[in-house]
């Protein structure tokens, strides 16, 4: 009995100091890991006017676009006349040029009567999310069980209110009243939707709730609570009373333009959109091929704590936060090359966080900081503010332009300006590269009326790209293009999408696109392949798919299904296993993999082309196949016009 004690308590002490060394490892590797720089992979935006793209974004803010109009016809139908005629706050505003009501509810598992009594918001989310993750190259059906993380910001619950205001005349009470207005479930729906496993956290800190959002996702990113994020946030103007209670606070422009940083700033504008990130740690981006559109290198979060009022900015806690920030991403001494300012437009704020960045900021700084806002193009986004600039921010990194600001024609005269060494730039202009910086930095900062401030900082990512493969394959190399949709409607769909951009980029390399188009797509019921040469032959075979209405004569270069596939591959068992790789010196392996998934095998499209080296390109996202479903106009709003 005392030997096999000794034995225990002999074995107990080794596996005690095993532990010691195992955590002693995990302190040591513990700083490297929390400031590995975070990789931005793919990000999806639906902005104001038609900026439903990054691409399209990003050329409104180089056109330097005024993206802020009058209020959608279809809203006004239930507002009343006085309401919004004879108030300056409601005349224009920065509002989504789509229907807010539309989704695509078959895909994202709604029943008709789900997707009319959840918050358009909380609908607006999922297709963002989606579209952000083809725009990283995952395809949006394959990361269940993940360990990824969605971090959501929202902030007002206009549709929630509304409900309840039906709710008191109808006395119909329903259960999706909850699970689809909860903040909660803003994360919690788009975890279920994509079968995430990591964690699923809404946010609200008011404007700053995007920013924060992608602040927890790289704290989660960091610690390894995820492997992956979607970091974002959403916000849609439902209701006229919101700007009316944000009235009475005199933080809106009565002309309704954000005039940042200028004498004749008198207040901000309400917008509306929604925007997405994704984000991996940088050595995992890497180790997966993923696309690299920047690095995130420090990020941060304070309040404002006692300030003058519960809703007032306050200039030492943003000193405090910025400098913290820029410590962390080691340009403590120099700052930033360009800041991505909050920038309301209010005559009390803007001239509080210009100051404070002037106080930060060294005098003997040979370049010039420059400064914008993204809300002088397109109002302020409140929830949604901080994903639009750090959106507008990694473009302009990527890009190597700084856009210009819109409304600024006098610096305002409560501003140090001769003490300082920014500037706000008129006009578009490229951005030249800091001789003592390095790599181009940007910064972006989101300060919520709830006095949670947020700050990011960002880095350049460059890299030498390879040679495209195809300038070294046999030019009569047929090209292969995926398309899957839950029917052939939504199949045509696809189809007349990719037509339009192949016939806007006629030039665009084959191999890129392919392989960028097929890395990306979800399966569905209905799978097509096909197979060209170049944009041209391309363009041929979508054209005439999409005439054929019928789907059943036979197109060249098109498989529709089993029965297109040549007579040696049908019904045979394909080489799963087959790599792009592989396919470079026999190309019958390739058609093998199509065949394969034409006929229903699991493709991972990820190790199809790992090692191929192949550049991923912007490509059209999934197009979904949208139903309205306006609840609010539909029952509430014919009763309210019945009580006129």
């Amino acid at each position: 009995m005392k030997k096999n004690s000794r034995i225990d308590r002999a074995e107990i002490l080794k596996l005690a100091i095993e532990e010691i060394q195992r955590l002693k490892k995990k302190v040591n590797d513990y700083p490297n890991a929390s400031t590995e720089p975070i990789a931005i992979i793919g990000m999806a935006c639906r902005f104001p006017k038609g900026a439903s793209t990054p691409g399209k974004f990003w050329a409104s803010l180089k056109n330097q676009e005024d993206l802020v109009g009058p209020i959608p016809e279809k809203r006004l139908a239930f507002i009343p006349v006085d309401t919004w005629k004879k108030n300056p706050y409601l005349q224009e505003g920065g509002y989504l040029k789509e229907d807010i009501a539309a989704f695509d509810h078959r895909l994202f598992r709604f029943s008709p009567r789900e997707a009319e009594r959840t918050d358009p918001q909380q609908r607006l989310f999922l297709k963002v999310c989606w579209e952000a993750l083809e725009n990283a190259g995952y395809p949006p059906d394959g990361l269940r069980g993940s360990k990824t993380g969605i971090y959501a910001g929202i902030m007002l619950m206009e549709y929630m209110q509304q409900l309840a205001a039906y709710r008191k005349i109808s006395h119909d009470f329903d259960p999706y009243d909850i699970s689809g207005n909860g903040f909660s479930f803003l994360s919690g729906r788009a975890a279920y939707a994509f079968g995430f496993q990591g964690p699923a956290i809404t946010t609200d800190t008011a404007c700053s709730s995007s920013l924060v959002s992608i602040d927890r996702a790289c704290k989660g990113l960091w610690m390894d609570e995820c492997s992956m994020a979607l970091a974002g946030g959403v916000n849609l103007l439902l209701s006229p009373e919101s700007t009316l209670l944000f009235s009475s606070l005199d933080i809106l422009s009565k002309d309704c333009r954000c005039k940042s940083f200028d004498a004749a700033a008198n207040g901000t504008v309400r917008g509306e959109g929604c925007g997405v990130v994704v984000l991996k740690k940088l050595s995992h981006a890497l180790r997966d091929k993923d696309p690299i559109h920047a690095l995130i290198k420090a990020t941060g979060v304070n309040q404002s704590g006692l300030a003058a009022g519960p809703t007032v900015p306050h200039g030492p806690a943003q000193a405090l936060l910025l400098k913290e920030v820029w410590s962390k991403a080691g340009i403590a001494d120099i700052g930033p090359d360009y800041i991505e300012a909050h920038g309301t437009g209010t005559e009390i704020g803007d001239p509080i966080e210009l100051n404070t960045l002037i106080q930060l900021l060294p005098k003997h700084r040979k370049n010039k900081v420059f400064v914008g806002t993204v809300k002088t193009n397109m109002g302020h986004l409140e929830a949604a503010a901080g994903v639009a600039g750090f959106i507008k921010a990694t473009l302009a990194l990527k890009h190597k332009i700084i856009p210009g600001n819109l409304h600024f024609n006098t610096p305002s005269p409560h501003v140090n300006w001769d003490q300082s060494c920014i500037e706000v730039p008129q006009h578009t202009l490229a951005w030249q590269a800091s001789s003592t910086a390095g790599m181009r930095t940007a910064a972006i900062s989101s300060f919520g009326l709830s006095g949670t401030n947020a700050h990011i900082v960002l880095e350049e990512y460059s890299t030498e790209m390879p040679a495209a493969l195809e300038k070294h394959m046999d030019e009569n190399r047929k090209w292969p293009f995926r398309f899957s949709a839950r029917n052939t409607a939504a199949l045509q769909q696809q189809w007349i999408a990719f037509a339009s951009f192949v016939q806007t980029y006629p030039n665009v390399q084959m191999d890129a696109l392919s392989f960028s188009h097929n890395s990306s797509r979800a399966d569905f019921k209905e799978k097509t392949v096909i197979w060209a040469k170049d944009s041209h032959e391309l363009l041929i075979i979508l054209n005439a798919a999409i005439a054929d209405k019928t789907a059943v004569h036979p197109i060249k270069g098109l498989w529709r299904n089993s029965g297109d596939l040549p007579q040696e591959m049908r019904n045979t068992a394909h080489k799963e296993t087959g790599h792009f790789m592989e396919t470079q010196q026999n190309t019958a392996l390739e058609q093998h993999v199509f065949a394969g998934w034409i006929e229903g095998e699991k493709i991972d499209w990820k190790a199809y082309y790992k090692g191929s080296n192949l550049r991923k390109i912007d490509v059209p996202n999934y197009q979904f196949s949208d139903k309205i479903f306006d609840f609010i106009s539909g029952k509430l709003g014919v009763w309210q016009h019945r009580q006129r």
